[in-house]
């Protein structure tokens, strides 16, 4: 999973041109981002992104695919690797949070519309395997106003909203090489001259 983690990140961390972005519990986001400014403060639009789990979907699991494998690559000397797949689904959720209800709206409906449009990207997949994987993310419909009044009155006007996002087209993968036996022969045909069509 941390390969679709660290794809999405690059992706968020890209379209907000700022590192600051990680894969951190909401309640953590605020800490870990004024940890990494030098003074201790907080800057803002803040996003948090935390995976929430992940499941195997087994209604749409290859038998093959899962337990034979099938070949990701052969080598001129005979060697395959046998790639195995196993189709999972990751939930993440999104959190954004600003001074100001303007901001929250414009940052989550350009975030809504890139990702209707681009919801594409690309993780490398080690493992001995020599291939990429394309995946999409995507958005549920509701997004939360999670805007707390109390923090509001007690730490200055904070506006939070969050969305759930998830992966469904993901995979766990595994690598079996395995040796090929290439046949030798070359088959003999007979032909008979009273053979008639």
């Amino acid at each position: 999973m941390h390969l679709y983690d660290d794809a999405i990140i690059s992706k968020f961390r890209e379209l907000f041109d700022s590192d600051s972005i990680f894969i951190v519990p909401p309640e953590r986001a605020k800490e870990t981002r004024a940890q990494l400014d030098q003074n201790g403060d907080v800057k803002f639009p803040l996003i948090s992104l935390d995976r929430r789990g992940w499941s195997m979907i087994p209604e749409v699991s290859n038998w093959t695919a899962s337990r034979k494998g099938v070949a990701d690559s052969i080598t001129a000397d005979g060697q395959a690797n046998l790639m195995h797949i196993i189709p999972i689904r990751i939930n993440y959720q999104l959190d954004i949070y600003t001074v100001d209800r303007v901001s929250c709206d414009e940052i989550m409906r350009e975030l809504i519309f890139y990702f209707l449009l681009h919801p594409s990207m690309r993780v490398k997949i080690p493992y001995g395997l020599d291939t990429e994987h394309k995946f999409n993310l995507f958005f549920n419909s509701d997004i939360e106003d999670n805007s707390d009044t109390v923090e509001h009155i007690n730490k200055g006007v904070l506006f939070r909203y969050t969305a759930n996002l998830y992966v469904d087209d993901a995979y766990l993968f595994a690598n079996t090489p395995v040796d090929l036996v290439f046949a030798q022969k070359t088959p003999q045909l007979e032909f008979k001259e009273d053979d008639k069509w």
